[in-house]
């Protein structure tokens, strides 16, 4: 089972890769390669982890302009 560090380590690992990916892709194929590239940890999190997961690739997604931010309509 993954540790919060080990989360945090992954988690900066795939925001570096959305930065790479954004650089390298169109725009329209970007969100689904950053999927694939998160589909390993969005799927083995534990569950006391989950929110805290999705909090952060949410926030990555709407920082790189991939999505909207309801968050920020508060």
């Amino acid at each position: 089972m993954k540790t919060r560090a080990d989360i945090d380590t992954d988690l900066a690992r795939l925001s570096a890769r959305l930065q790479e990916l954004c650089g390298e892709l169109p725009s329209e194929q970007v969100l689904e390669a950053f999927s694939r590239e998160a589909r390993p940890l969005t799927e083995q999190v534990a569950p006391e982890h989950e929110a805290y997961v999705e909090d952060r690739v949410h926030a990555m997604l709407a920082e790189a302009g991939l999505i909207q931010d309801d968050a920020a309509g508060g």
